[in-house]
Formats: structure tokens, C-alpha cells, sequence
């Protein structure tokens, strides 16, 4: 278990990543929620309810494993809800593509000051670090 900022527990380095980031860019989120999809339990990753937007990060790989993910993606098309898959690939550049997805549901907008240092030793960050502020559509 990985301890998140906002005080989260969650499963792995990834989710801690994600969660994170969900927290920094100030969306309100829960994690691990519970839903009923025609009458089966569904418990998605994290549920971001001022959008009703739902997120998976499918963080593993293996039979039992692919086997479920195929029956929630099934149950996410069935109950129309939004979902947002974050797959192991897209850590190459998380903040970008999460916020991309995200996009489509809420604007961000960039805070000042334009130039971010790391607190630690005082580079420089580049633009993924900015600070930013999510808004919702």
C-alpha cells in the first residue's frame, strides 16, 4: 500500500502517480467506489463525481486479470457511464496524457507564477510540472 497526499492508500506506484496528480490538479475524487451495474458490483479505480466520470488504470497483466477487465469494460459500455482507461504505456508521459483525457470533460487553465522550481534543489521545471487548475465544463 502507497500512502497518497491526500491520504489515499492505494495498490501501487501507478495509482499513487495518478491519485496524486487527480489531488494536484485539485478534482475532487474517490477512490475505490463501489457501484451497481444492471444489479453486479462494479469497483472502479477512482470516480471523479462532479464530472461523473469514472477512471481505470489497468496496471497488471495475466489471465485472471485480462478476464476482468474485459467483463468491467463491458459493464462500463452497459451502463453508459464515461470512463477513462490509463494503460502502462502512457506513463511515459503521465500529466500530458491524463490531463488530455480529461479534457474532454473540464478546461484547465494555467496559475502564475509561469516558471516552477523543484523545492528540493531549485531547478527549473519544465511545463508538465506548472502548476495548473482544472475547471469543469
Amino acid at each position: 500500500m502507497f500512502k497518497c497526499i491526500d491520504g489515499h492508500l492505494v495498490r501501487s506506484k501507478g495509482e499513487l502517480i495518478i491519485d496524486n496528480h487527480l489531488h494536484r490538479l485539485g478534482i475532487e475524487h474517490e477512490y475505490e467506489k463501489t457501484i451497481r451495474v444492471q444489479g453486479k458490483p462494479l469497483m472502479c479505480d477512482w470516480y471523479l463525481p462532479r464530472l461523473k466520470v469514472y477512471m481505470e488504470y489497468w496496471g497488471y497483466y495475466g489471465k485472471k486479470y485480462m478476464k476482468r477487465k474485459k467483463e468491467k469494460l463491458q459493464l462500463y459500455r452497459k451502463g453508459r457511464l464515461n470512463l477513462i482507461s490509463i494503460e502502462n504505456f502512457m506513463f511515459r508521459d503521465i500529466y500530458s496524457t491524463l490531463e488530455k483525457k480529461l479534457s474532454h470533460y473540464i478546461k484547465f487553465k494555467e496559475e502564475t507564477p509561469d516558471n516552477r522550481y523543484c523545492p528540493n534543489c531549485g531547478v527549473e521545471l519544465d511545463k508538465r510540472f506548472k502548476k495548473r487548475k482544472a475547471r469543469i465544463l
